[in-house]
């Protein structure tokens, strides 16, 4: 086999390409558009024609006859499809592998100073903030009554 000198190439061009192969792989499903009625010329730029069109579109299977989906499954190993889960996990076997996840102890809880009722450390009490939300939501209440009148 003779080595292609990679020097006198340029690097633009690939050393494989594809156009060679672009009229024949074109899909079953894709059909030539036909002509328009419009009274103005369609005209196909000179980039997009093809110097020998193919006569028939050969299949996908004449092309390479040895792939198949059996050869295909022979090239990825075993272990990537078969380790697939088959069903879905149960609602038990989920609940018993987070048997162990349970509910831990708070030990951040202190009494507010002003109420006396209970709340996280370094957090707003509950019960003092609803107050103050709505002696402010009170006040803007009155404030837009004033200003309507």
């Amino acid at each position: 086999m003779a080595a292609i000198p990679i020097a006198s190439r340029s690097i633009s061009t690939p050393v494989f390409s594809l156009r060679s192969f672009l009229p024949i792989a074109r899909p079953s499903w894709s059909t030539p558009c036909e002509a328009s009625s419009s009274a103005a010329p369609s005209r196909v730029p000179s980039s997009l024609t093809l110097a020998n069109p193919p006569l028939s579109t050969p299949s996908w299977t004449s092309l390479f006859p040895s792939f198949s989906l059996g050869s295909l499954l022979e090239l990825i190993p075993p272990i990537v499809w078969a380790s697939v889960p088959k069903k879905k996990t149960s609602h038990g076997k989920k609940s018993a592998r987070s048997a162990n996840k349970g509910l831990k102890n708070r030990t951040n809880i202190s009494q507010c100073p002003a109420c006396g009722s209970v709340k996280l450390t370094h957090h707003v009490c509950p019960t003092c903030y609803s107050q103050i939300s709505r002696k402010w939501k009170e006040e803007a209440r009155k404030q837009l009554q004033l200003g309507a009148q």
